[in-house]
């Protein structure tokens, strides 16, 4: 029985750098500082305060109607890039309010009143909910360990009489922030 032992050369770019390593090496990837690549960004758990926000509508042609408060989202970031840009994006999933069914999340216009937390934060313009995630707020990521964030928004009612509303009617919002 014969047997081929082959031993080849491979080349491997990296950064600029060549080595030729044997095949009895072991394989290795140098990478110039340069060009390590930054960890991700990690997001703490998103939060909204206060958890409900009340509108009193009598009459529908006195409105739209501001909601009771305004509501602030807050997260930290850690180990985020200088140049990368969060976003925060809102959606009610249900089509209607729970126990309102003739009231459309679509009678929700959002607008953002104020954004703090890394730099370049800006508001987006006012939406109107719907049950696709919409971009109301982003800015430029802080490179701080538990870097905080937050966004103010407020919330009118268009009411109209075709909105049959009991004392109870709720639509939960979810709150999406992207931070790269």
């Amino acid at each position: 029985m014969i047997r081929l032992i082959h031993l080849m050369s491979v080349v491997v770019l990296a950064g600029g750098t060549v080595q030729i390593l044997s095949a009895q090496q072991k394989a290795r990837i140098v990478v110039p500082a340069s060009r390590v690549l930054p960890m991700a960004t990690t997001l703490s758990a998103v939060t909204a305060s206060p958890a409900t926000i009340s509108f009193t509508a009598t009459d529908p042609d006195s409105g739209p109607f501001t909601g009771s408060s305004s509501a602030t989202v807050s997260w930290t970031t850690s180990g985020g890039a200088a140049g990368s840009t969060w976003n925060l994006k809102v959606h009610a999933a249900a089509a209607s309010f729970a126990s309102c069914a003739t009231v459309p999340r679509s009678a929700i216009k959002v607008t953002c009143g104020g954004v703090t937390g890394g730099s370049a934060g800006s508001c987006g313009g006012a939406i109107t909910l719907s049950g696709a995630s919409q971009q109301v707020a982003s800015g430029k990521e802080s490179t701080s360990t538990n870097a905080p964030y937050s966004v103010t928004l407020n919330f009118t009612l268009t009411d109209s009489w075709s909105y049959i509303a009991n004392s109870s009617c709720t639509l939960s919002l979810t709150y999406t922030v992207t931070a790269p």
